[in-house]
């Protein structure tokens, strides 16, 4: 299986609303935030496999472009 890339815009609105209403705080939480994702990822041709970790780094890198974005902003 090809590991999972996160093509769509609407797939990173879907990890961060599922932080936001589950907080997470230890690796068990981001286990089942990625356990929702892989289910509703997954197509009939397309079998999705997401790691805790995965969705963390994900996440993690979406701040730091948001961070990047705002300053560059900040400066104009």
């Amino acid at each position: 299986m090809a590991p999972f890339r996160w093509p769509l815009p609407k797939q990173d609105l879907m990890l961060s609303m599922e932080v936001a209403a589950r907080n997470p705080t230890k690796a068990g939480d981001w286990d089942a935030i990625a356990k929702v994702l892989c289910q509703e990822f997954t197509t009939d041709d397309k079998p999705v496999l997401l790691t805790g970790r995965a969705c963390r780094e994900r996440l993690d890198r979406l701040i730091d472009k948001y961070k990047d974005e705002d300053k560059k902003s900040l400066k104009r």
